[in-house]
């Protein structure tokens, strides 16, 4: 991916990630709860967990299990910018995870996404919606991705930038099994 083209897409998701906060990237996931920084908890009603590379947290709830959530965020690794963040979680009455991913904008959303498990056949999928903070895609893992996923290394998120080039971001598998055995239901 060319650098000013990543650059600029970075600055972009950086300057509205930092104004809207990880509460509206939350809020939108399938599963959405209380935004506490890492670690942190008012009250005692969020719990946050680490797992390598990817975090969970877990909202207390008196009236049964925990919703629970792990997270990741894709920085740019010369700049340790905010590029994307991916969210999986277990939305109410459906049985499958469903893996949310925020991207910025200034992509093309004709084409969608699609997204791999250490370089086998993508899974393409659309865009959900896009506001002023960036664009959301949802995708549902069947038993098979969740197995491609924690028996992977990396996955690939594709999408299409508006010159029209591919740009691929990578995500670590580092203790997504662990993460996703911990908000398993």
């Amino acid at each position: 991916m060319p650098h000013s083209l990543t650059q600029n897409l970075s600055q972009n998701l950086s300057q509205n990630l930092c104004r809207m906060g990880l509460l509206s990237l939350l809020a939108l996931s399938p599963n959405a709860f209380s935004q506490q920084q890492p670690g942190a908890a008012s009250g005692n009603d969020v719990t946050t967990e680490s797992f390598q590379d990817w975090e969970v947290r877990c909202q207390r709830s008196a009236e049964g299990p925990s919703p629970c959530a792990m997270s990741q965020l894709i920085t740019q690794p010369d700049s340790d910018q905010p590029l994307m963040q991916v969210i999986l979680d277990y939305p109410p009455q459906i049985d499958d995870p469903v893996m949310s991913f925020f991207v910025p904008l200034g992509v093309r959303l004709a084409p969608g996404l699609q997204f791999s498990v250490d370089n086998a056949e993508p899974v393409q999928f659309p865009y959900q919606v896009c506001q002023e903070q960036g664009c959301r895609a949802d995708v549902p893992i069947e038993s098979s991705m969740l197995q491609q996923l924690r028996s992977g290394n990396t996955a690939t998120l594709s999408m299409i930038s508006p010159r029209g080039e591919r740009m691929d971001i990578d995500i670590s598998l580092l203790g997504f099994t662990d993460a996703s055995n911990r908000i398993a239901r």
